[in-house]
């Protein structure tokens, strides 16, 4: 054999066994790959709210802007969130339990009317996170609670400052659906404000008894135009609807609640007083996802709420007067008393 061709059969064995080691390692990469277990998708965080009225979508201010949280909750988190709809307060509590019962990660109450089941329940189920989102000044003996608590008093300045300088007649009324210590509050910061931008105001208030009745809810604000009030401010639910008719056909102002309420009654609808429970929303979802949700109150001052477009409503120099005002309140800039009104509670 010629030693070319004995070259050629010792390169050609090489190229053979290169081949070999490379399909080995090709299967045994393969191999490797296949027994990796497969990537585990993250749990969906649980939570559960409760409404004590239906479709909170198109409900009240208040509603309306819990519901723009729960959106933010499923569509930027990717939680799961369970709605309660139409829960009495007497059935909170079980409600809440039952959330706890079947595993949910945090409870949501939007209402402190539910406050007496926020209480009641969170110590039966410590290992569940209780979250209150409305007013709050103390948190029930758990280790897994945690409150957004507006300062509804500051909330009822804001209301106060916009109605006492947009009033003509110098008579503005309040309207609640029911006398809960978190409307009192509200409308007692309302009066105190609306006094300090004009001493000779005069405040209506009325308590309707309930969120749903529309027509209640119109007689009594037909009522306070009969009194002489040209600007109304209703705290309700669904039967808010019963106030804007009132105002149209007796020639009020309204001013909307918690959520800019223009598409409701673009005819009335002098400005809303925005709490932007959105963000309150995001912060309870940023804490508990990175693990620095802990057991505290969370006060929410009148940086968290603001107006909307007064849509030519007002002429421009009110406007200003109004918007100057609440840049203020913001800063802690006006010595507005804090009174609570508790006489009202008897209307």
């Amino acid at each position: 054999m010629s030693k070319r061709s004995a070259a050629r059969r010792v390169l050609a064995g090489l190229l053979v066994l290169s081949l070999l080691g490379l399909l080995a390692g090709c299967g045994g990469a393969a191999k490797e790959q296949k027994q990796q277990p497969p990537a585990q998708e993250k749990p969906k965080v649980k939570a559960g709210i409760m409404f004590s009225i239906v479709n909170p979508a198109r409900a009240g201010g208040w509603d309306r802007a819990d519901w723009a949280g729960i959106e933010a909750l499923r569509n930027e988190y990717g939680w799961e969130v369970t709605v309660g709809e139409g829960v009495p307060y007497a059935q909170t509590a079980a409600t809440a339990a039952g959330y706890a019962e079947k595993g949910y990660d945090l409870v949501i109450f939007p209402d402190a009317g539910q406050t007496e089941a926020f209480r009641e329940v969170a110590p039966k189920y410590p290992k569940t996170w209780f979250v209150m989102m409305s007013m709050c000044d103390n948190l029930p003996n758990s280790p897994r609670v945690a409150a957004w608590s507006p300062d509804l008093y500051a909330y009822g300045e804001m209301v106060g400052l916009v109605a006492a300088k947009a009033t003509k007649s110098g008579t503005i009324g309040l309207i609640g659906g029911v006398p809960v210590p978190a409307l009192v509050t509200l409308f007692s910061g309302a009066i105190e404000a609306a006094k300090f931008v004009r001493p000779d105001v005069k405040v209506l208030t009325y308590f309707v008894g309930d969120w749903v009745d529309v027509a209640k809810h119109r007689e009594l604000a037909a009522l306070q135009i009969q009194q002489g009030a040209d600007v109304i401010f209703p705290e309700t639910g669904p039967g808010t609807l019963g106030c804007y008719e009132a105002a149209q056909a007796g020639g009020a102002k309204i001013v909307g609640f918690a959520w800019d309420m223009y598409e409701d009654a673009p005819k009335v609808m002098l400005t809303s007083v925005i709490i932007n429970k959105p963000r309150m929303y995001k912060d309870l979802a940023e804490q508990f996802m990175s693990g620095k949700l802990e057991k505290k109150i969370v006060n929410c001052g009148a940086e968290y709420f603001g107006l909307s477009d007064f849509r030519g409503s007002l002429p421009e120099q009110t406007v200003k007067e109004i918007q100057d005002l609440v840049a203020k309140l913001q800063k802690g800039e006006l010595p507005i008393p804090v009174v609570i009104h508790e006489e009202i509670m008897k209307k």
